[in-house]
């Protein structure tokens, strides 16, 4: 039963999990500028990389390979956002999530990089670029 109330939670929560608004690098945080170099990223693209079968098999996997075990229940919503980069073969890499709970971050950041899909690239001019990706994820556990 929790297991099945932890992926709806996450389903439900994936309802607004997207990137809403192209990044510019004003919006990058300084925690992620730690380990993304955002001068070698663009910004403005004609075409936002795609996970194989779309955003439903990304929420998918990300359900199916997320651990709620070490997280403890809380009253609250646990919230972060996960910003990685999308690199011109379509890898991921430079996986860090941002929020309040360092553990939730962790689960979050370890969940991404247990997902081996390869995305298509972001494209400007049909030409592949890297591309910074931001996803928010909020979550009820009780």
């Amino acid at each position: 039963m929790m297991r099945f109330i932890l992926l709806l939670a996450i389903f439900l929560g994936f309802l607004g999990f997207g990137q809403v608004k192209p990044l510019t690098p004003e919006d990058v945080p300084e925690e992620v500028k730690k380990v993304v170099d955002c001068s070698s990223l663009t910004f403005v693209v004609m075409k936002q990389p795609e996970f194989p079968g779309g955003m439903n098999e990304f929420r998918k996997k990300f359900s199916e390979n997320f651990d709620s075990t070490p997280l403890k229940a809380s009253d609250s919503a646990l919230k972060t956002t996960i910003y990685f980069v999308v690199e011109t073969d379509g890898t991921v890499n430079r996986i860090k999530a941002v929020g309040d709970n360092e553990e939730f971050n962790k689960e979050a950041e370890r969940t991404v990089k247990s997902i081996n899909a390869k995305y298509e690239p972001a494209l400007v001019n049909n030409m592949a670029v890297r591309y910074l990706m931001r996803f928010p994820l909020s979550m009820n556990l009780k």
